[in-house]
């Protein structure tokens, strides 16, 4: 789907509320510095769930409920929703962001699913019965993201908005351990060293027409992906960042964040501390990042996994593993995509975080901010007013209702 400049944003200190019955001990860790996570549980007030279809108890006595919505029960965020598929036993699909949770007879689906109408199918919730505070200590976040090692690549067409970004695309990935940048050509008339050409198969609209690859991003990235696999770039990095070409990026920030959500899964509930010891990819809206073990299995898999539709098909250059799924023929954004990926990889790779600009997972902070999805687009702000905005809001420490949103991006990355 299509930026326009965007940051993304971490909100460096997590409170999850709860309405509190009764107080779990709380289980403290420490760190060279003092507490690093503190992480305590309590018991939810909710007392009665609709028309429940499963329970489970897991190690740390949470009793988690399927079950259909109901008026209290909060809708399932993206993890959640493939949790209660897996433990239903059925398929998995990814639409889109919005649109909640939802269970048909064949398929659990995340999203508004053109081919999973409502007549046939019902909003999915999960409920907790007990429910975690966390508390990251900002020292230790500091001291686990110092090490990490960052691969960021991005995709374009060198449209001229493109071009004019260049620079400042390049001034951000130069903060990275390395980068590249993948198209199917080069910007100007040399070679670029940072630029590497991949071919696209042929596309029903010509190279010029301005929708060529207009959310069919996916076309561009699979050839991409073959060569980091074939070079065996993973091997070097901690995580490969893939951001879409217009995303402003602040890539000290982005370690810290890449540091929270680890912290997070590794104190989280059973099935996050196990996915934090494995192969994972992190949603960051509309970036993605993949750790070494991750990249190493797409590399196994990748006989398969890489395989797209031909020149001339409807879907050529998109990967074949959307068939039958959200957007499948007509297009392949790479935040529809990827969400996908992870569920027809053997074995499944777990996945943390939200695809979306602007949509907050629940246990863990929001990582992507866009001006027209945040609360702030009420103030009439263009970019460059929101930048000066902020700055003001900062140094006066303005306590208006909308300067505390506004304050949610001054650890964006």
């Amino acid at each position: 789907m299509a930026c326009r400049w965007r940051p993304l944003v971490l909100c460096q200190v997590i409170c999850f509320h709860s309405i509190l019955s009764a107080h779990v001990a709380p289980r403290r860790e420490r760190g060279p510095s003092g507490p690093v996570l503190r992480r305590e549980f309590h018991a939810s007030g909710a007392t009665s769930w609709a028309n429940v279809i499963q329970e489970a108890v897991d190690e740390d006595g949470d009793r988690m409920i399927i079950s259909e919505c109901g008026p209290t029960t909060r809708p399932p965020d993206f993890a959640e929703c493939r949790e209660a598929a897996a433990r239903l036993q059925l398929p998995f699909h990814f639409s889109n962001p919005s649109g909640g949770c939802r269970l048909s007879t064949t398929v659990v689906s995340y999203g508004s699913d053109i081919g999973l109408a409502e007549a046939t199918s019902r909003p999915l919730c999960i409920s907790h019965s007990l429910r975690m505070n966390l508390r990251l200590d900002p020292e230790h976040i500091t001291l686990k993201s110092g090490g990490l090692k960052i691969f960021c690549f991005a995709w374009t067409t060198w449209k001229p908005q493109d071009v004019a970004l260049l620079q400042e695309v390049r001034h951000a990935f130069k903060q990275c351990d390395s980068y590249r940048i993948f198209s199917d050509r080069q910007p100007f008339a040399g070679q670029e060293a940072d630029v590497v050409a991949v071919h696209v198969s042929q596309q029903h609209k010509g190279r010029e027409d301005e929708k060529w690859l207009y959310h069919r991003n996916m076309a561009g990235l699979m050839p991409s992906w073959s060569h980091l696999l074939q070079e065996d770039v993973s091997a070097n990095y901690d995580w490969l960042v893939n951001v879409e070409f217009d995303h402003f990026l602040l890539t000290q920030k982005l370690r810290r964040s890449i540091a929270s959500y680890m912290l997070l899964l590794q104190q989280g509930h059973p099935e996050q501390r196990q996915a934090a010891k494995g192969p994972l990819m992190l949603m960051f809206g509309n970036a993605f990042l993949f750790n070494r073990m991750m990249v190493s299995e797409m590399k196994r898999q990748w006989p398969r996994l890489g395989e797209t539709a031909p020149s001339g098909h409807e879907a050529s250059g998109c990967p074949t593993f959307m068939q039958d799924r959200f957007e499948w023929p007509l297009a392949c954004s790479q935040d529809i995509a990827y969400p996908n990926l992870v569920t027809v990889m053997n074995p499944q790779v777990p996945a943390y975080g939200s695809s979306g600009c602007g949509q907050k997972p629940e246990d863990f902070p929001l990582t992507c901010f866009e001006l027209e999805r945040q609360p702030v687009q009420e103030l009439g702000l263009d970019q460059l007013g929101l930048v000066r905005t902020l700055a003001e809001s900062f140094s006066n420490r303005s306590g208006s209702s909308w300067s505390a949103v506004l304050r949610t991006a001054q650890d964006v990355p």
